[in-house]
């Protein structure tokens, strides 16, 4: 069977490549998962509420639900959700609601998570101040946003210029580059205080816990 080629849809796209994530030593390996792997209690009390924006195939999302009361995992490709799904049903991880949304549609009350989430996601959302602003409605008072974020334009990278011209050519998803300084103000004006900023890859890979305030 001829393999279909990626669209210029970021859904499609995602809804193609989902089953190479399913058992994929890339996202297995990645440093947010090792990240939150190794302070899950740090990050996650067994009373929180959670949200996942953009859960993927679901390697994190399944280690936030097992330290978690709940966790709503969210991502706009079928495909990914449908992954993780089948993750979580292997694992026998019950308290994990899949959900189809990239959170502008109104199905979530404000105020209602402990904490949101949204690991190597946010380099391909075009509009992230209204993003922000949405998450940071969604949250709880004093509610904690978790990210990683990968931030090409701190190096100058063979990489970098690859994934530009992957972008251009629209064989993946349009990539924003961003510097770590530009993520970080823009939550700042979103109403978030910076409690924790770290590199946790040399691209850098821009972990960050900001907090309502």
């Amino acid at each position: 069977m001829e393999e279909r080629k990626p669209t210029g849809k970021p859904e499609k796209f995602w809804d193609i490549v989902s089953k190479r994530f399913v058992n994929s030593k890339r996202t297995m390996n990645s440093p947010a998962l090792q990240t939150i792997k190794k302070d899950v209690d740090k990050f996650f009390k067994s009373t929180d509420i959670v949200l996942d924006f953009g859960c993927g195939p679901g390697d994190i999302t399944l280690v936030i639900a097992q330290n978690t009361q709940k966790v709503y995992a969210t991502d706009i490709s079928i495909g990914m959700i449908e992954a993780a799904k089948e993750k979580a049903c292997e694992q026998s991880i019950s308290n994990i609601k899949f959900i189809r949304t990239n959170l502008s549609d109104g199905k979530f009350q404000a105020n209602s998570f402990d904490k949101i989430t949204a690991f190597n996601v946010l380099q391909y959302i075009e509009d992230k101040k209204q993003l922000y602003s949405k998450i940071h409605e969604l949250l709880k008072p004093q509610g904690l946003f978790i990210s990683s974020t990968v931030c090409f334009r701190e190096r100058r990278s063979a990489h970098r210029f690859l994934m530009a011209g992957l972008t251009k050519l629209k064989i993946v998803p349009k990539i924003f580059l961003y510097k770590t300084s530009e993520l970080e103000n823009e939550m700042k004006d979103a109403g978030f205080k910076i409690i924790e900023a770290t590199n946790i890859a040399k691209i850098p890979d821009r972990f960050i816990i900001a907090r309502k305030d």
